[in-house]
């Protein structure tokens, strides 16, 4: 196991085009389907590609004469300025400290977010704990999550990953709203909304010196909107979709939009984004059939699987002039100037120009023809 400059360059196209095929994915009807495994194996691909940079029989080798020798000389060479092993470790401790810096803002904010919750939030009464073990009881799935009711925020949201909550704003709901709104955010954390985040959050961290990894935080809220909207739609019949959407435009229209809701949590909708609600209420309406994920999972796996296997079938090398020799009594040759030549009796012989033929073992004549030299046969008689 080994990492090369080149199985880095590898794993940054593939990944690369990875994220882009997803970006593209999340644009059809599969966006219902975008959670937790995607994620997962595009952070496997990249780590296969990464420290396993193999070759196989069958792999088709793409010499390069241009562009990956240029690279290499770019950063291995000694006569190069990036050949400067401070320069090199400038460069890394540069990457090093971009995702600290990112990692610290974002934990930063993520703290603030918990700590406000905790300072400035209530816990649920005991009439939202009951309509809560209902919701549970709707979803026939049950995991810990705690409520709570504040005034700083005009949206309902959940927010964590290991401890899990449920943020209400403190507002006059009905029976019927309230079910809603903790149906959509309980919803959240069954599809582990939270986790695809975090997830995504990293990764555009570790990367971020990559522009193609934001594609995967563009319209993230809005496709984990329309996912657990389309959850939700599952357990209702028809009038009951009806009012869920009802329930989001009255809370909607209620909203001041002067508070914002954090990056990392999962809101019941977002107050400045009206085209996006629009085309929530779109999905859900044309909503008919009840879909499994488990096909959608199993399409994921084996995308994933087959390009996997196809990033190996072509593996791009640098190709270099051979240095002349500066050894005394030394042969310069390659295959355009030399042959390998067969016998009568079975000997190899490697042939030359303007030299005497050289007999060769069958392993060396065997080494000759697998990179490239001709093999003559004599005529037997």
């Amino acid at each position: 196991m080994q990492i090369t400059i080149f199985s880095f360059l590898s794993a940054l196209l593939w990944s690369s085009l990875l994220i882009v095929a997803i970006y593209l994915l999340r644009h059809t009807r599969f966006k219902q389907h975008f959670g937790v495994l995607p994620m997962v194996l595009l952070y496997l691909f990249c780590a296969v590609r990464l420290f396993l940079p193999l070759e196989f029989s069958h792999t088709l080798i793409a010499a390069d004469d241009v562009i990956y020798p240029y690279i290499y000389n770019l950063l291995t060479r000694e006569h190069t300025i990036l050949a400067n092993k401070t320069l090199a470790l400038i460069l890394c401790a540069v990457w090093l400290l971009g995702f600290c810096v990112l990692l610290f803002r974002y934990a930063r904010q993520y703290r603030k977010a918990i700590r406000s919750v905790e300072h400035y939030a209530e816990p649920w009464d005991e009439q939202i704990n009951v309509l809560f073990r209902q919701v549970q009881q709707q979803t026939r799935r049950t995991i810990k999550v705690h409520g709570y009711i504040t005034t700083s925020v005009e949206s309902a949201f959940g927010i964590g990953v290991i401890h899990k909550r449920i943020i209400l704003p403190n507002k006059n709901y009905t029976e019927a709203e309230l079910r809603y709104v903790l149906l959509h955010e309980y919803t959240h954390f069954l599809n582990h909304d939270t986790v695809v985040k975090l997830l995504v959050t990293l990764f555009c961290i570790i990367f971020w010196w990559n522009p193609v990894v934001y594609l995967l935080q563009k319209d993230l809220e809005q496709n984990l909107e329309i996912k657990c909207d389309l959850s939700v739609a599952r357990t209702l019949c028809g009038k009951e979709r009806a009012a869920y959407l009802r329930t989001i435009l009255s809370l909607m229209k209620q909203s001041d939009r002067k508070h914002r809701i954090p990056f990392a949590a999962a809101a019941l909708f977002r107050t400045d984004a009206d085209a996006a609600i629009k085309e929530r209420f779109e999905t859900v309406m044309a909503y008919s059939a009840n879909r499994r994920n488990r096909v959608a999972n199993a399409v994921f796996t084996s995308v994933f699987t087959v390009l996997l296997i196809a990033s190996y079938t072509v593996l791009p090398q640098p190709q270099f002039e051979a240095p002349k020799s500066t050894e005394p009594q030394t042969i310069d040759f390659n295959s355009d100037t030399a042959y390998i030549k067969q016998d009568r009796v079975g000997e190899y012989w490697l042939c030359i120009q303007n030299e005497q033929p050289i007999q060769l073992k069958k392993e060396e004549a065997d080494f000759y023809q697998q990179i490239g030299f001709k093999l003559i046969e004599s005529e037997q008689k």
